[in-house]
């Protein structure tokens, strides 16, 4: 994954309409108090918001953690799906990991709030993986190595790989490399989560998705991570020493993520403010980034590759170092560290009904550079109009059910 680069194709400035929210039971999660923020999360966030009842019932036959180590965690682990509980809790506490927790199918992970600490015990520790489907992370505090731009920094928070229908939820992520790492055609859902201060050089991913992965990301808080969102498809890494450019890995499905209700904050903590939500040159899959609030960034998109939706979002009060422009949306083709991807090509882009305040200094609404069939508000821009077959529809990611499935439809064209 790769730093930002300088558009050396023409840029287009826009300014959008007011955003336009669509009904809310598109996509709830549960059926909010009152009416829902246009942008931004719906529900609150974090480690320490209370279970619900019917939570506290499910949650009841549990297995408790008996020891401040890792050791102890995968301990419990195993005696739950031993035994067949569901449940493994982790009382308030401070825990530190000095090897990964592998944490069976099903199986649930569940701490006492921020007051449940798990703590990466060296800089290249790795806390937790699902080690099968259907498991779930909740109401936890995880720290990696440091909160800084260290490059010593190779910390992982939670590593979801090939697994099906893991959730992420109600946790705090805070100092890693990766916070999250999902790949290899895994399907998850991150929702209501503060993640924050992942800032390594070169890494630093609040999220970090690639090879075939299909995530929802709802309603969560994201701030001075060097991206918040780093989305990429399945690359051979190998392949510039022969090839002289990077190919695509063959029979690997294109990554889709949802990316909705999020609020992200400044990344100024940073060492050059990248854009806070990317595509990477390579990222051929699909994407929507709908309903978010975007403030205090120097730069909050940055699509270099794929397909999608940029819609109803909230843009405003762009700050940051100065030695580079404010931009809210940019879409431009760029290559990986100067060299060249398979296929690499932003296209059939949909940008429309979001909001740039005026508030701050000012800032590119949306910038576009090398790209292919990119609309803005119903209008096509005639310097990206392209021959090209129209991409097939992309999927519809719906909230985990109450049989914790995350639902995979078709988004209607």
């Amino acid at each position: 994954m790769m730093n930002s680069r300088s558009f050396l194709a023409v840029a287009l400035l826009v300014a959008l309409a007011p955003a336009t929210v669509r009904p809310e039971e598109a996509r709830p999660q549960d059926k909010p108090d009152a009416k829902p923020p246009p942008a931004g999360p719906r529900h609150p966030v974090g480690p320490d918001v209370p279970l619900t009842e019917d939570e506290k019932s499910r949650l009841e036959k549990r297995v408790t953690v008996a020891g401040p180590t890792a050791a102890a965690v995968q301990a419990a682990c195993e005696r739950a799906a031993k035994e067949g509980l569901r449940v493994v809790v982790l009382p308030a506490g401070q825990y530190v990991f000095d090897s990964e927790v592998l944490v069976p199918a099903g199986l649930t992970v569940l701490g006492e709030g921020a007051g449940t600490v798990c703590k990466a015990g060296s800089k290249t520790a790795h806390l937790f993986r699902a080690g099968g489907d259907g498991v779930r992370f909740t109401r936890l505090r995880l720290e990696g190595a440091g909160a800084t731009t260290s490059t010593d920094n190779d910390t992982y928070g939670i590593t979801v790989e090939r697994k099906q229908d893991v959730r992420i939820d109600h946790c705090e992520l805070t100092g890693f490399s990766y916070a999250t790492n999902f790949a290899d055609e895994a399907t998850a859902q991150l929702d209501r989560c503060s993640v924050h201060h992942n800032l390594r050089d070169g890494l630093g991913y609040g999220v970090a998705l690639y090879s075939g992965a299909y995530v929802l990301i709802a309603d969560n808080e994201f701030a001075q991570n060097r991206h918040s969102l780093a989305s990429n498809g399945a690359l051979d890494w190998s392949s510039p020493k022969t090839l002289g450019k990077y190919v695509h890995k063959p029979g690997v499905r294109k990554t889709h993520w949802e990316f909705v209700h999020n609020r992200v904050d400044s990344n100024d903590l940073s060492a050059y403010e990248l854009c806070a939500v990317d595509t990477h040159p390579g990222m051929d899959g699909t994407f929507v980034i709908e309903r978010n609030l975007f403030e205090n960034l120097r730069h909050g998109v940055g699509i270099r590759d794929g397909s999608g939706l940029i819609a109803a979002n909230v843009f405003r009060s762009f700050r940051g170092k100065s030695f580079r422009p404010f931009v809210a949306i940019s879409v431009a083709y760029d290559t990986h560290n100067n060299i060249p991807v398979e296929g690499c090509m932003p296209h059939d882009i949909k940008v429309e009904n979001n909001t740039f305040s005026t508030e701050g200094p000012p800032y590119r609404k949306c910038e576009v550079g090398k790209a292919e069939n990119i609309t803005l508000d119903g209008e096509l821009l005639p310097a990206t109009k392209a021959e090209r077959p129209p991409p097939p529809p992309m999927p519809l990611l719906s909230p985990m059910d109450a049989e914790g499935k995350l639902r995979i439809g078709t988004r209607p064209r």
